[in-house]
């Protein structure tokens, strides 16, 4: 299992094992902007960065029973990004899905068969309303097009 240091309040703090900072994510000591790196070396990024999946929440621990309160992100001046209050919309950008290939490969076979079934029911139907309308132009460029005025 990796090791991280940690920047809390200012400071460098650690290491942390990845179970260790799930733990802190849970408790909400630390969050998804809190600067990390991996303790064999490498640059300053965000937890985020790292250990991705934490903002989920599907296999974090269960929090502490004293909860204390959160630490406020430090925000770099590179990387200023505001942050979220209570009832304001914040813009989300997906940047990366980090999914394993045989999970895309399937979503990719269902998708080819949806479009299959629908593509099945569609052009019979487009294909109808094309002669339908076929017909239509027909009958009318018949009928101005003859001969016979009254």
């Amino acid at each position: 299992m990796k090791s991280y240091l940690l920047k809390l309040s200012g400071r460098e703090e650690g290491p942390y094992t990845e179970s260790q900072i799930a733990q802190m994510f849970a408790d909400q000591r630390v969050d998804r902007y809190t600067p990390c790196k991996p303790e064999t070396g490498g640059d300053w990024k965000t937890i985020d960065d790292y250990l991705p999946m934490l903002k989920y929440g599907t296999q974090l621990p269960a929090p502490s029973r004293a909860v204390p309160p959160p630490i406020a992100p430090a925000i770099s001046q590179t990387s200023a990004s505001p942050i979220a209050t209570p009832g304001t919309v914040q813009r989300i950008s997906l940047v990366d899905i980090d999914l394993p290939f045989a999970s895309i490969l399937k979503l990719m076979f269902k998708w080819m068969a949806a479009a299959f079934i629908v593509s099945l029911c569609f052009i019979p139907a487009a294909i109808i309303f094309w002669l339908i309308m076929m017909a239509a132009m027909a009958a009318f460029m018949g009928g101005a097009l003859s001969l016979h005025h009254p």
